[in-house]
């Protein structure tokens, strides 16, 4: 079902796009001429207080391009946020399982059946010589 929706949603958003884009064309065929643009009173020190010739399709590209930069940042930014949120929910579950796993031996100790009925005495003998070295506190 959930595959089914994707590649309804992608062929919706593919076939939108054509047909912007065939809209669009058709339009700046249309009005393929130059209009006189006024430069607000704050870019005035930048660019001088007389009108500028603009041509139509540059400026209907530039303020789709703007705003296809917008809607492509705001979808990344979710993205970035969810894609977080899932790394964090792992780390965080990975977590919780190795609390659990280095809590073990106090939760369930080995039992003593496990346990070697004699001790050894060779690991005797090395952990008395690790208690007798100078410089090691108890």
């Amino acid at each position: 079902m959930i595959r089914w929706l994707r590649l309804a949603a992608m062929a919706t958003a593919i076939a939108t796009m054509i047909a912007l884009g065939v809209v669009a064309g058709l339009f700046l065929v249309a009005n393929s001429g130059w209009v006189p643009v006024r430069v607000p009173p704050w870019l005035v020190f930048v660019l001088g207080n007389r009108p500028h010739e603009i041509w139509l399709p540059a400026l209907i590209a530039g303020w789709l391009g703007s705003a296809i930069l917008l809607v492509a940042l705001l979808l990344g930014s979710v993205s970035y946020v969810w894609r977080r949120r899932q790394y964090e929910a792992l780390v965080a579950r990975l977590e919780r399982e190795l609390t659990k796993l280095r809590n073990l031996p106090f939760t369930e100790p080995a039992p003593l059946e496990d346990l070697p009925e004699t001790p050894d005495a060779e690991a005797a003998k090395v952990m008395a010589a690790l208690d007798d070295e100078p410089g090691r506190e108890a």
